[in-house]
């Protein structure tokens, strides 16, 4: 008898041993992956002023009511084991009459661990650094993060950590300030020069752009805009705002992201940590139990085939 509960008991041990070394090598490093069908539609809202651009209107408007909406769908087709790709549609509207003041369109390509900006299948602009989501197992550092205005990656550092939604999340700042993104020539009625036909300005962008990030996951689980794009003269004197508003993540999107990013840290802790850490001592404890109960005079003599004599104790 005790032979057979050693071996069972050894068996079991190393069946436990595989299944958190199997836990923690094959099926952790899989599910620590963005996902190819990615799908999500974060919403922002806030107030400001913008430059409506409607042929009958042509003018500042303050004080609006604004939201913007990003639509982040997947394409599963393209993307492989290593590389995500997503397809991205990013608007801004005045809620008043629902007029579009600013609307963009992306292709990103991104490592599904590192969330780097890849160079493949299409994407459209040429991306750099970190673009919809920060690494999983994100670091109290600084990174580069894509903006959309500056068409490049700038950095977002790392300020402190905060408690949001029950999560504990590192909050990251990118500042830009005063960036020349273009040119644009414009009336010189609106330019305060009516005599001239046309006027030569800069595009002026400032943005103070904050992210609340879930480390484990590399989650954005909030974000907020302090944006302005103005229009000056060559001599620096500013004759138009074409945008000047803050942004943040509404309640809802907030509380959406903050569920999938307890989820999925809560997925990951239990594959990366909980279930391994607890097979790989249960299968230990068992072999050796099983090792000892062999190991007994009486599971060495059922071993060599003795038998214990009658009335034995």
């Amino acid at each position: 008898m005790a032979r057979r509960v050693g071996f069972v008991l050894v068996f079991v041990g190393l069946f436990l041993l595989f299944f958190g070394l199997f836990e923690r090598v094959y099926a952790y490093p899989r599910l620590k992956k963005a996902p190819l069908d990615q799908y999500s539609s974060p919403v922002a809202t806030g107030t400001g002023t913008y430059f409506n651009r409607s042929p009958d209107k042509l003018a500042e408007v303050t004080g609006a009511q604004l939201k913007n909406v990003r639509i982040v769908r997947g394409d599963v087709n393209a993307g492989t084991d290593e590389v995500a790709v997503w397809d991205s549609f990013n608007s801004t509207v005045d809620t008043a009459d629902q007029g579009v003041i600013t609307a963009t369109q992306e292709r990103i390509a991104l490592d599904r661990v590192t969330a780097q900006s890849v160079q493949c299948c299409g994407e459209n602009p040429r991306h750099q650094g970190l673009t919809l989501k920060f690494p999983f197992d994100t670091q109290q550092t600084t990174y580069q993060f894509w903006d959309g205005p500056a068409q490049r990656a700038l950095p977002a550092a790392f300020t402190r950590e905060e408690q949001l939604n029950g999560l504990t999340v590192y909050r990251f700042e990118q500042r830009i300030d005063r960036l020349d993104v273009g040119d644009q020539d414009i009336p010189g009625t609106l330019a305060g020069d009516p005599d001239t036909p046309s006027v030569q300005t800069n595009i002026i962008y400032s943005n103070t752009k904050t992210l609340w990030v879930e480390p484990a996951t590399g989650i954005i689980v909030k974000a907020q805009q302090d944006a302005t794009q103005v229009l000056e003269t060559q001599g620096g004197e500013q004759v138009l705002t074409l945008l000047d508003a803050v942004l943040t993540y509404d309640e809802a999107t907030v509380d959406a992201n903050a569920d999938d990013a307890a989820s999925g840290a809560n997925r990951l802790r239990l594959l990366g940590t909980i279930l391994p850490f607890a097979a790989l001592l249960l299968g230990l404890i068992a072999v050796a139990a099983g090792l000892v109960l062999l190991r007994s005079p009486q599971g060495r003599r059922i071993a060599r085939g003795e038998s214990r004599p009658a009335g034995a104790v």
